[in-house]
């Protein structure tokens, strides 16, 4: 079972490299567009299963604005979600990302010279990682 886990969370990882080698310099960018590709969830009874992010409820696309301090889906995605950020700051070429609501932590962590996302959504006895990928905004026709 373990060696299935292993085994596709490699391929997922090769399939994800061309993502990362098309997103962009992030390093000007205040306000930035995120797509996670896919996810694994491990629940405190050691069961993780790996997939679409959206099987979790997490949005295609997050728009992260570092100047209002928000996380929220695009407004044409018909999700109206907004969570507030508590932090964001950019060291050694990352900008970390954190907060909390609901009762669920996140955290993110975005190369600035790549766009490459990794981050975690945390419940008591739940947490999904994120892989993923930015780009900066604005861009026309995208977010608001």
């Amino acid at each position: 079972m373990k060696k299935w886990i292993v085994t596709g969370a490699f391929l997922m990882v090769i399939m994800m490299l061309p993502l990362w080698a098309a997103a962009n310099d992030l390093s000007e960018a205040s306000e930035f567009l995120c797509s996670p590709s896919w996810a694994i969830s491990c629940a405190a009874n050691h069961v993780c299963e790996t997939g679409l992010p959206m099987e979790w409820n997490i949005p295609e696309f997050v728009i992260a604005d570092l100047t209002k301090k928000t996380l929220s889906t695009p407004g044409d995605s018909g999700q109206n979600r907004t969570t507030s950020i508590e932090t964001a700051q950019s060291e050694d070429g990352l900008i970390i990302i954190q907060g909390h609501e609901l009762g669920r932590a996140f955290s993110l962590v975005v190369s600035e010279s790549t766009g490459s996302l990794s981050g975690s959504i945390t419940s008591e006895n739940l947490t999904i990682a994120v892989f993923g990928a930015c780009i900066p905004l604005p861009m026309e026709g995208v977010g608001q």
